[in-house]
């Protein structure tokens, strides 16, 4: 069980402990990440988070990274659309040492000026990176190009000419601004004594109150096509989809379900369709996420350009099925087993059930159990399925990007209906 207590300096701490492990994992959440930056600041979340490993008043970079080998475990970091998290997975013997150096990096990072200049190289190489992978670059053009003007359109590193023009007085001022803790979430599972449950409320009950972050209002969405031509690929990258139910919809169960029929599991309509039944594609899936007033339900595909409109038409046709149609108990069972077995597997790691335990304070504000879930997921029947899909597979809210050769393609956005 989850227990949770807010500290007098406002900040959240969950701590669940986990019989039978030797292991645990510690995370800090930040309640902000690249939707809650301006336009000029595009990518200081992410920044940030590079940065806070390069130094602080009591370590050195070099200190930070010796101290994490020693404790022989797992420190790392990420920033998403809406949250940025620093974490670490140890022996419990380290959990001390682990409090220790969270504490230290997101309480007292330095922000020396060598260290800035030469991690703004890294980060810039890293969207250079992006731009050369036509992966991940399709999912930025998909989000830049239909959620105009929104930060959810933005991408989550940034771009080359903001993160060149943040300077160290910048940097200082959002953090201060940022790591305060009524925007925090501390949480901690696996197998945590007296001790260490004291020690994090002594490190992060440590913290100044300020004032929360404040999400936007939900962005507006426009469909079409957006194609970038690559010739030097021998393949097309596809992304199309739909907006999709925000985080802690009532019918976000239907919708998980959905998805995995659709494309979330080998044996989905797609990949059993495209891939095992056609050959068209090595990787086909579907894929959910949910934000504050907004989501994406989205199809990513890799495929040859002589397939690509094949490819389109196969999943857009398994799309209008689901809306049409009730789909039969078995196949709902099968996708509603494959969610399951999947939260119950991810119970076995620490540092998963770290995770579920603060996304949910984040997102729900409260803590859901298996069996509620399990619950959840069983309520759903095929007639919720049906309902959600026409929803969500509507005319005129298709969106699809394409990076690739696509100049063969000629694609039409009256052939994007559903």
């Amino acid at each position: 069980m989850v227990r949770k207590e807010v500290l007098s300096n406002g900040l959240t701490l969950l701590v669940e402990q986990v019989p039978g492990v030797r292991s645990a994992s510690i995370g800090v959440w930040l309640r902000m990440g690249s939707r809650h930056e301006t336009d000029a600041l595009s990518g200081i979340c992410h920044f940030i988070e590079h940065l806070v490993f390069k130094g602080t008043t009591n370590r050195s970079a070099r200190e930070i990274s010796l101290l994490t080998d020693r404790m022989g475990g797992n420190l790392d970091a990420f920033t998403t659309k809406e949250m940025t998290c620093f974490y670490a997975r140890v022996l419990d013997e380290h959990v001390p040492m682990a409090v220790d150096l969270l504490g230290d990096i997101v309480r007292h990072p330095l922000f020396d000026g060598e260290e800035l200049e030469r991690e703004r190289r890294v980060i810039l190489e890293e969207i250079r990176m992006v731009l050369d992978s036509p992966e991940d670059r399709v999912h930025d053009l998909f989000c830049e190009e239909f959620w105009p003007g929104s930060p959810l359109g933005r991408p989550i590193q940034g771009t080359e000419q903001t993160v060149r023009g943040m300077s160290r007085q910048t940097v200082l001022r959002w953090f201060r601004k940022a790591y305060v803790p009524q925007n925090l979430v501390v949480a901690a599972s696996g197998r945590l004594r007296s001790a260490d449950q004291r020690a994090l409320r002594e490190t992060f009950g440590a913290l100044n109150a300020g004032k929360p972050a404040r999400t936007g209002r939900g962005p507006r969405w426009r469909p079409g096509i957006r194609l970038e031509h690559r010739r030097e690929l021998e393949q097309v990258h596809l992304l199309f989809g739909v907006p999709a139910l925000p985080a802690g919809h009532q019918d976000r169960f239907a919708m998980h379900i959905l998805n995995t029929m659709l494309g979330g599991s080998i044996s989905s309509r797609l990949f059993q369709r495209v891939r095992e039944e056609r050959g068209l594609v090595y990787s086909i899936a579907s894929h959910v996420q949910a934000f504050s007033q907004a989501g994406l339900l989205t199809v990513y595909a890799g495929t040859s350009p002589h397939n690509a409109r094949d490819v389109l038409e196969l999943s857009l046709q398994a799309m209008r099925e689901l809306a049409s149609e009730v789909p039969p108990e078995d196949e709902l069972d099968v996708a509603r087993d494959h969610l399951k077995g999947n939260l119950l597997l991810a119970l076995e790691s620490t540092t998963s059930r770290m995770s579920r335990a603060a996304r949910e304070q984040i997102v729900l504000g409260r803590q859901m159990s298996v069996d509620e879930i399990a619950e959840q997921l069983a309520a759903v029947g095929p007639k919720d399925i049906r309902r959600v899909a026409r929803k969500l597979f509507r005319d005129k809210q298709l969106a699809l990007a394409a990076v690739g050769r696509t100049r063969g393609m000629r694609l039409r956005e009256k052939e994007l209906r559903l």
